[in-house]
């Protein structure tokens, strides 16, 4: 677990991806945005920084694919705990097959690997002022 804090802080985003690199410049491209980061290598370590720092985390980013883990039951525990977090998902694998495979309803947002800062920027920022509530089920993907 690594925990940076921004002084021009616009708030706390928890990155959990099993890679270090990938959480590592996600951390670089919040800090560029002014948010602080709390990164997670598996999703045990995600929920666990989750539970004991509920209020600071704004938004979650969320591997799809967690070695040994499931990314939907994550997501479940988390919005368990806390049902207006928006979470966004984020993979490698294209935005139609990514959300069959996660089939939850209330995803925020989903993000394709490697990220274009300025389109990272936008969904976050996004996230943040519409939230799950504004966003309801996630929208099928188009084919």
């Amino acid at each position: 677990m690594t925990r940076e804090i921004n002084p021009s802080d616009r708030g706390t985003i928890l990155v959990v991806d099993d890679q270090e690199l990938v959480c590592e410049g996600i951390r670089g491209m919040l800090k560029a945005a002014g948010f602080s980061a709390l990164t997670a290598l598996s999703g045990r370590m995600g929920i666990a920084l989750f539970r004991q720092y509920t209020s600071q985390i704004r938004a979650v980013l969320l591997d799809l694919r967690l070695p040994g883990e499931n990314a939907a039951g994550v997501f479940d525990e988390m919005r368990g705990l806390r049902p207006d977090l928006p979470v966004i998902l984020i993979s490698g694998t294209p935005e139609a097959i990514a959300r069959q495979e996660f089939a939850r309803p209330g995803l925020t947002a989903f993000l394709q690997k490697p990220f274009d800062l300025a389109m990272f920027i936008r969904t976050i920022r996004d996230a943040l002022e519409d939230g799950p509530a504004a966003q309801g089920t996630a929208p099928p993907p188009d084919d």
